[in-house]
């Protein structure tokens, strides 16, 4: 792929002769010259024996309109075009070089790879590339790039060497070129790469099952009973809403209901194996649904599907996605004519209610009884005669949740099946808080309600023992309760006896407590990863009140954040985009704060949920909320569209240069020292990309690229010293040793994987205890004396697939690990 990493053009994807091409215009720029001596070249002979010059010309065309050949206009000569900057301009500065262990004598490994941060630059001169071994640019004739770039993402070198052999004399001269590119950092030993692979993750079979218990809708013969149909939507998550609605049907008055029908074990099928396997084999029935926003689009075309098939087939759709505002139930059943039955709230009880009303007539057609089911509370139903939509009056909530068995524990989910690798547990249900962005406590200061305590231990163990990497604890306030802490001991218990899980994701409770500490502190020694996420929003207090929030006390987040530092304890923030009320202002300020604490932050973008204070149509007209197709906000009374797209541009900013860590320590310097507020920073490198891309073409790709992916081409080396020009020519700064020193270590907390680790480099000032006594001492970097500084790679950072999402993506795994890196929890890859 060749493009300017700027961005200003698209990339364009090229081949082997399409290089060779190129250095011919590199010393020649009459076209036609060229493609005469191209289409003559002995190599070029070898490699395409057919071409043709038209071809060629017509080749030619095509890389001028891409921008990579240039017209001069008064001269009409072809030039390559600068497709990433000089190498003069290029060459970094700010480092000196880094010394490894000699290498002249070693034995080249087979196995060889090209870096992921390489790039070729096209200069005056021909090709080139930065070799962080050597501090310093390699030239690479057009034959030694072709086969540098054959062995890509890893090869071995006699394959290399059989399939290039028209590049050389003879495979001595082959295997010489190897070694110097070895030896020179541009090939490196083939990684072993850690992928995010969904084949890894082994079909779920559980250790021990119920023997009482159906597992597969093939154990069960057709009877004449009403089937019931459990629709999950994720094949990696066990489906704890269907299966508690499992439970509750089964159970419901010892059992009443399997009289009529036959409860369908909850297996994970596709759409096509649903209805060509268990529908197919047992007809029409009851089809059961729980929205969620990652889920409803999908169930209700499923529902649509199956309605298409045969209009007697009856659908029941609940969950959070599922809207209970009257208005936005009748406009949702209005516009999904496949829904029949809208459940609110919890749907345990009400399901068992809404079954009761569900027969068969004498012609074996399906449906419910309507003059019953209005005395069904909670529910909106389409009428059969009049195909009205009729809402019911509202649920009081369950005031015992112990009273539906375990879906776990009764082997409800043994013949699941799938590549599963989470599974959701609650210890209480409920949430006492009303913010208006969420459906959890819907503005009614709830009641908060615990399942039993042996129950959720035993849960805890049938993960651990049916080797579940995650657990997800679905309660809104985790950390509340002093029993909590119990439950985390219990989890790391199962975790040492077992090996599972692996992970823990959770919900803190808001108004953080020491408890939250005492938790985080059990999971990071047990190897749980986790860990502290204070859900602060926002601290505008604008904001705050308009969504409802006063009442959560955001200083008790700030006394957190100390204890959580002095334990060494990771810890992050979630901030909202968008919310009513918050401007551009509020947010930079927001970002700032959390710099300044040295929190990591993920920021959402604000999402109208269909059941929160915040979807009712009073709030909405208030507040002038505008949304999307997705429901996503774009507007509101206190922000513009535009508006919207600063505060989310900003955070991207935020993710490359404070969550990756690529200006964690530039910043805090120039903010320390120079009094340029971390923020202000962030913004001016934004405004420079977006006024000039070419002028710093690293930081460009940086501010466009990186946080996708995860690469720096060229190497870092250049991308920090185009920081050094910036910081000098935009805040007319001079050069210095303290400046050097700050460059020089962002550097080496850059995973780099043509570097061996752990890497040690001297610093002309003691970073390390500068970092740690600033805020206290409040002393120059200049004033400490040199020092040595180390990086460490525990989480194989340079090894890691850069596509491999970590389950639980509160943190930022990027930063190589020093004394003066933000604490983690370990990462999946690392484990793996």
């Amino acid at each position: 792929m060749l493009s300017q990493i700027s961005g200003v053009a698209k990339p364009f994807l090229v081949h082997e002769l399409d290089l060779l091409l190129l250095s011919f215009f590199i010393e020649q720029h009459d076209k036609t010259t060229v493609c005469h001596t191209f289409v003559a070249n002995a190599l070029v002979r070898q490699l395409a024996p057919q071409i043709k010059a038209e071809a060629v010309l017509n080749r030619i065309q095509q890389l001028q309109q891409a921008g990579i050949l240039v017209t001069d206009q008064a001269s009409a000569n072809v030039t390559v075009g600068n497709m990433l900057t000089s190498a003069a301009e290029m060459m970094p500065e700010i480092v000196e070089p880094i010394h490894l262990a000699a290498i002249n004598n070693e034995q080249i490994p087979e196995a060889l790879c090209v870096s992921i941060h390489f790039a070729a630059v096209i200069t005056a001169e021909g090709f080139a590339a930065w070799s962080a071994l050597q501090q310093q640019y390699i030239t690479l004739p057009v034959d030694r790039l072709l086969l540098l770039l054959a062995f890509a993402d890893g090869k071995k070198q006699t394959d290399v060497i059989a399939d290039k052999t028209a590049l050389f004399d003879d495979t001595q001269q082959a295997s010489q070129i190897i070694a110097e590119l070895y030896a020179q950092g541009l090939l490196i030993r083939q990684k072993r790469i850690v992928h995010s692979n969904v084949d890894d993750i082994p079909v779920f079979k559980p250790v021990v099952t119920k023997p009482d218990v159906a597992t597969h809708w093939q154990e069960i013969k057709p009877d004449g009973r009403i089937p019931v149909y459990f629709v999950p939507h994720m094949e990696n998550h066990l489906p704890l809403a269907l299966g508690v609605l499992f439970s509750a049907l089964q159970h419901y008055q010892n059992g009443a209901l399997l009289e009529r029908f036959v409860l369908i074990p909850i297996n994970f099928l596709n759409p096509n194996d649903l209805l060509n396997g268990p529908y197919r084999q047992f007809g029409p029935g009851v089809w059961l649904f729980s929205n969620y926003m990652w889920s409803v689009d999908l169930n209700l075309q499923i529902s649509q599907a199956v309605k298409q098939h045969n209009s007697t087939n009856l659908t029941i759709h609940g969950g959070p996605s599922t809207p209970d505002y009257p208005q936005a139930c009748k406009d949702f059943m209005q516009t999904n004519r496949s829904v029949d039955i809208a459940v609110h709230g919890e749907g345990e009880v009400a399901i068992a209610e809404i079954f009761e009303t569900i027969s068969k007539n004498p012609q074996e057609i399906l449906g419910f009884d309507d003059f019953a089911l209005t005395e069904v509370t909670g529910i909106s139903f389409r009428n059969q005669l009049s195909q009205g939509i009729v809402h019911t009056a509202g649920r009081t909530r369950m005031k015992e949740v112990d009273v539906i068995p375990s879906p776990y524990l009764s082997g409800y989910f043994d013949g699941y099946g799938g590549r599963v690798e989470a599974a959701i547990i609650e210890t209480n249900r409920g949430c006492p808080y009303g913010c208006t962005f969420c459906d959890w406590g819907s503005a009614t200061n709830q009641k908060v309600r615990k399942f039993d305590m042996e129950r959720v231990k035993q849960e805890i163990d049938w993960i651990g023992q049916n080797k579940i990497k995650v657990m997800w604890i679905a309660d809104a306030n985790f950390g509340m309760y002093e029993r909590d802490i119990d439950i985390a001991r219990h989890i790391v218990a199962v975790k040492q006896q077992f090996g599972y899980p692996h992970e823990v994701v959770v919900n803190y409770t808001k108004n953080s407590t020491l408890k939250l500490v005492e938790i985080i502190k059990i999971f990071t020694e047990g190897d749980i990863i986790s860990q502290g996420i204070i859900s602060i929003q926002t601290t505008d207090e604008g904001t705050l009140d308009v969504i409802n929030r006063k009442n959560i006390r955001t200083e008790r987040y700030d006394e957190l954040t100390q204890i959580f530092d002095d334990l060494k304890l990771p810890l992050s923030t979630d901030l909202m985009i968008g919310l009513p009320g918050i401007t551009v202002a509020a947010f930079d300020n927001d970002l700032q704060r959390y710099i300044d604490m040295d929190v990591s932050v993920k920021a959402y973008p604000t999402q109208l949920l269909p059941n929160s204070p915040m979807a009712d149509p009073a709030y909405i007209e208030k507040y002038q909320i505008k949304v999307d197709a997705h429901n996503f906000l774009i507007g509101s009374f206190s922000y513009t569209e535009q508006d919207l797209a600063q505060m989310k541009a900003m955070y991207q900013m935020y993710v490359m240069a404070d969550g990756y860590s690529l200006l964690r320590y530039v910043m805090r310097f120039l903010q320390w020292e120079h009094g340029i507020p971390a923020i202000t920073l962030l913004r001016d490198i934004l405004q420079q990309v977006n006024d000039d891309p070419s002028r710093y073409p690293q930081i460009s790709w940086a501010v466009r690229f990186f946080n996708q992916d995860k690469t720096m081409p060229g190497g870092w080396a250049g991308f920090y010293q185009q920081i050094a020009m910036f910081i000098k020519q935009h805040y007319q700064l001079s050069d210095s040793a303290a400046l050097s020193t700050v460059l020089k270590v962002n550097l080496l907390c850059m995973p780099d994987d043509t570097q061996s680790y752990p890497l040690t480099a001297q610093l002309p000032h003691d970073f390390k205890r500068y970092f740690k006594e600033f805020k206290q001492l409040q002393k120059p970097l200049a004033s400490y004396p040199p020092a040595t500084f180390e990086v460490t790679d525990p989480n194989s950072m340079v090894s890691v697939d850069m596509n491999y999402l970590q389950y639980d993506t509160h943190q930022f795994f990027w930063e190589l690990h020093s004394d003066v890196s933000r604490p983690k929890s370990v990462s999946d890859f690392a484990a793996a």
